[in-house]
């Protein structure tokens, strides 16, 4: 049926509307949105006096949340994360999978994959992120000594062939030899390569976003930077075409570069991005990376040896704390949480506004920047209690 959404402040995020109208239709699109519009006589009516609505957030960057890994042999397990990842405002992710070895990568790889699609009740699963295998060793943070393998093409193929068409981004380091053979696959069948967990320094970052990569992975973390060689970071802020994951919770980076950063590239070239494990959105918990366990200790998931682990943050959390730490206003936070999230995958025309047309994908915000409801192709699929 029908659905109006009323009396809301609108966030497009291209425009202010305050009061405005959402109409969903009955095939999970937007119908339209303004201040004037009128209600079918039998759609159903939400009222959201005194509360925000935004588009969905887009998480690219997530290995889990709420007790949930997505680095898991069984689909159903990431379909349950969808379903509570709702809660924190996320209607859309990519499950970003490593594994102990390549053989348990393509594993997981073959599970995100089956799970990709509609999840009811749930948030849309896009594809599959993988972080690796093709990264540097000396920059491999938390990811397993044994996963990382050497760049060839037929790896590559042995995973995009698990993923089953469903590879939608992948994290590689261009200095290692084999590299670039691996990225211009990549590219050729459609993935979007980004540049992390590695060693390059400005020259060879550059080449690789000239050889077609378009993304950083989590900037600053896992890669070198130094006032003589910008590196990774300083080519992707001279190549207009590169977008970067910000991971804003505190931890991975100080407020204030998260803040250098904004002014740096605009909202419009940033993902944010939470780089979540499982026991994000809860109050403590250990996860299995590899053959280490780590730990959530003060807000930080650590492995023994202290190296950061993910993050335990959720993307209703960051969105909070960019606003609050006077990073950016709602409305390009939200961009950089949705809309170039949207960009990046290539669902511009679909995903990432309120505006006709558009995947009806919505999450109304109270004043606090809490999770009130979420709608996921129109169907409410978290109210909060």
């Amino acid at each position: 049926m029908a659905e109006a959404i009323t009396n809301a402040r609108i966030l497009t995020p291209d425009e202010v509307i305050d009061p405005g109208t959402v109409l969903l239709d009955d095939g999970g699109l937007i119908g339209g949105v303004g201040r004037e519009l009128q209600p079918a006589p039998a759609a159903d009516i939400v009222d959201a006096r005194g509360l925000t609505l935004v588009p969905g957030y887009i998480d690219l960057h997530v290995h889990g949340g709420g007790g949930y890994s997505l680095a898991t042999r069984d689909p159903e397990e990431i379909r349950s994360y969808a379903r509570w990842v709702v809660s924190r405002g996320v209607t859309s992710f990519l499950p970003t999978v490593f594994g102990a070895t390549v053989d348990e990568g393509l594993e997981f790889v073959r599970a995100a994959a089956q799970a990709t699609g509609p999840v009811d009740g749930g948030a849309s699963i896009l594809g599959v992120n993988l972080e690796g295998p093709f990264v540097s060793p000396e920059r491999r943070g938390a990811l397993p000594p044994a996963w990382i393998a050497p760049s060839d093409v037929q790896t590559f193929d042995r995973l995009a062939e698990a993923a089953g068409g469903r590879l939608r981004l992948m994290t590689l380091a261009p200095e290692l030899p084999g590299a670039i053979d691996v990225l211009r696959e990549a590219v050729t069948r459609g993935v979007t390569v980004s540049v992390g967990h590695s060693n390059a320094g400005y020259e060879t970052a550059a080449s690789a976003f000239l050889a077609g990569a378009s993304g950083v992975t989590h900037a600053f973390n896992a890669m070198p930077f130094h006032h003589r060689d910008p590196g990774i970071i300083g080519a992707a802020l001279d190549s207009s075409l590169v977008t970067i994951e910000i991971i804003a919770e505190g931890v991975h980076l100080h407020r204030m570069t998260v803040g250098m950063l904004v002014k740096a590239f605009a909202p419009g070239r940033i993902a944010l991005v939470t780089d979540a494990v499982p026991p994000a959105g809860l109050d403590g918990g250990t996860f299995r990376a590899g053959d280490d366990e780590a730990s959530w200790v003060g807000g930080r998931v650590l492995l023994p040896d202290g190296t950061i682990a993910g993050s335990a943050s959720t993307m209703a959390e960051i969105i909070r704390n960019v606003v609050d730490w006077e990073v950016a206003g709602l409305a390009d936070a939200v961009r950089m949480a949705s809309t170039v999230p949207a960009g990046v995958l290539g669902l511009s025309k679909r995903k990432g506004r309120i505006a006709q047309g558009y995947d009806a994908d919505l999450v109304a915000l109270d004043g606090d920047l809490d999770v009130v409801m979420t709608w996921v192709a129109g169907r409410a699929v978290y109210v909060r209690r």
